[in-house]
This record gives C-alpha cells, structure tokens and sequence, in this order.
C-alpha cells in the first residue's frame, strides 16, 4: 500500500496546541459548535495560525467512551489520505481528545449552483478523490450525507468527516473492504444522477453495484422512522403547510 505521508503520528505545532489548550480549557471563549451529534461537536478555532475546525467526543460514561474511540478512528484514517487534494489537512489528535482539522471555506453541493460544466469537472474530481482514498486502504461510507459534500470556492470537492471511514488491513483486500469501495462508488452515481440510477450512461455503469447492504440499511431506516414517528411528523408539516396555503385569503 502506498503512503502520501509518514505512517508516524501527525504533531500539532508546540505552539499552536499551546494555543488550543488554552482556548479549549475557556469555557466562556467558545462559541456555539457548528454542528452537533451522536459523533461530538464540531467547533471553529480562530487563532494565530489561522482557522481551524476542532472535533470533539461528547457525553459521558460509555457513550462518551465511544466518542473518543470513534475520534481515535477518523484521526487514523486522515493519516492515511492526508495530502489528497480535496480532503481538509488534519493536523493531529491534541491530547487524545480533540481532532484538528483544516478550515476550507465552502458551500454545500445541494446549495451549489453549478452549471453543466462545471458539474461534470466536480463529479469528475470526486470521483478520483474516492479512487485516491480507496488506494490509501480508506472508505468513506456515507458520501451522500447532507453536510459531508461541499464546493470550494474554486468549484472544486470537498469531502467532510471520516467518522465512518473503514481501513483496509495490511493484507490484500478484504471482502469487507471491496463491498465498501462499492458502496462509495454508488454514493457517487446516484450524486451523479440524482439518484435515477435507470439514466446511467454506459462509460458510468461499472461504477454501481448495489449491495444487499444499501438495501437492508433503506428497510432499518424506514423501520426506524416508523418507530420514532419520524415519519409521522413529515407528513403532518407538509398538511399543516397545505392547509395553511388553503386557509390564505
């Protein structure tokens, strides 16, 4: 397996972890997080090195626990696919606690407004961006998600959160991480094709194989919405929003 940089941990700046500490033990100098979650929180640190996006576990006990395992991961996989153009730097993992990321100023695929041209160049250096990762031995596995997908200023992608990332073992590759590398090269046809898989175009079909995997995880997540009235909810807002464009005089 090739290496884009040295398999030995990533070093914060003395410095600037310094600096970090010293922001992160301040209560009172935080900000709300950017986004929080089963995974943790996620914050913007602005210092004198410049901005940088710190994550960290939530919770306490055993869901705490898992947090940190979990950061514990994703810093493991950002070793290997630092200096992929396109993935944020990480800097390393302060004090076993705290993931130090890059800052890339963007906006959201969905909320991008691209032109034909400038899509098909995105899709297309997306697509050597999951190639380049799954060479590192990494699968992404939740490429579709929402906020894990943005635009660079450029126009060129950013792909977010290795939370959920899976390594490939020292030996040849698994059976395991073969099923994964599919599923990551569906994510991208069904980004690709809004999800009409039946337009794929003959130079793209050898990128989709669905796997009994994607279709055991659409029935939990229905059973899911189902049991927590997710479901319930939605269609309740669409008829109350109906129902008051009815009521409008």
């Amino acid at each position: 397996m090739s290496s884009i940089v040295s398999i030995k941990e990533l070093e914060i700046d003395p410095i600037e972890a310094s600096d970090l500490r010293r922001w992160l033990s301040d209560q009172s100098s935080r900000r709300e997080p950017l986004s929080s979650g089963y995974q943790g929180a996620v914050y913007l640190y602005e210092g004198p090195s410049g901005q940088r996006i710190i994550k960290e576990a939530l919770g306490s006990g055993l869901q705490y626990r898992i947090g940190r395992s979990m950061l514990r991961r994703e810093f493991a996989a950002y070793r290997r696919v630092n200096g992929i153009e396109g993935i944020p730097h990480c800097y390393g993992l302060l004090d076993d606690r705290f993931l130090v990321l890059e800052y890339i100023v963007g906006i959201g695929f969905r909320d991008a407004q691209l032109d034909n041209a400038a899509r098909e160049n995105f899709l297309q250096a997306l697509l050597q961006i999951i190639q380049q990762m799954h060479a590192e031995g990494v699968t992404h596995n939740d490429i579709k998600r929402k906020d894990n997908l943005m635009v660079s200023d450029a126009g060129r992608p950013i792909l977010l959160d290795f939370g959920l990332a899976f390594m490939r073992g020292a030996s040849r590759e698994s059976l395991w991480f073969r099923l994964l590398k599919r599923m990551d090269y569906n994510a991208w046809i069904k980004i690709k094709y809004s999800s009409a898989t039946e337009n794929i175009s003959d130079a793209d079909l050898k990128y989709y194989q669905p796997t009994f995997l994607e279709s055991g995880f659409r029935q939990w997540r229905r059973l899911w919405r189902t049991i927590t009235l997710r479901q319930r909810r939605k269609i309740r807002v669409a008829e109350d929003s109906k129902a008051g464009k009815n009521n409008k005089p």
